[in-house]
Order: structure tokens, then sequence, then C-alpha cells
């Protein structure tokens, strides 16, 4: 699934978020979009349970959104 999150703080250490991540989700990928310092995460996991790795990780987000599925259905067979 994929998520936009908007965190509390303003200058996350990206490191630690990662490795928060991976943890949980060895599969996953985040970054910062360079427009608005919101983080973008794809990962095999609920918004409450990102949620909670990332406070956690010692950055509890203000807000996550679950965006709308890119998947178009083809590499599955």
């Amino acid at each position: 699934m994929e998520f936009r999150i908007r965190l509390a703080a303003d200058a996350p250490d990206m490191a630690v978020i990662d490795d928060a991540l991976h943890e949980v989700d060895p599969a996953a990928i985040v970054d910062r979009d360079p427009a608005d310092g919101a983080l973008r995460a794809t990962v095999w996991m609920s918004g409450d349970q990102l949620a909670s790795v990332l406070a956690q990780a010692g950055y509890p987000p203000a807000e996550v959104e679950q965006l709308a599925s890119l998947c178009c259905g083809d590499c599955s067979g």
C-alpha cells in the first residue's frame, strides 16, 4: 500500500525511519517529497501499523493518508 505521511517533526532522520520500516517490512520503500517534505512510503502494513512503527522510531505522524492503488494487475499473471 502507498501512503503519504506528514510528521510532527520537521527534519526526520531518514536512516532511522528506513531502518524501523525495514524491521517490519523488508521490502518497504520510503523517501521524502522534496516539494513539501512529506514522507512517501510503499509498505505491506495498514496505516495504523505504519503510524505505530513511525511513533516507536521517534517520529509520530501528524497525518497518514493511504493513496489509491496504481496497480494495473498485469504482473500477477
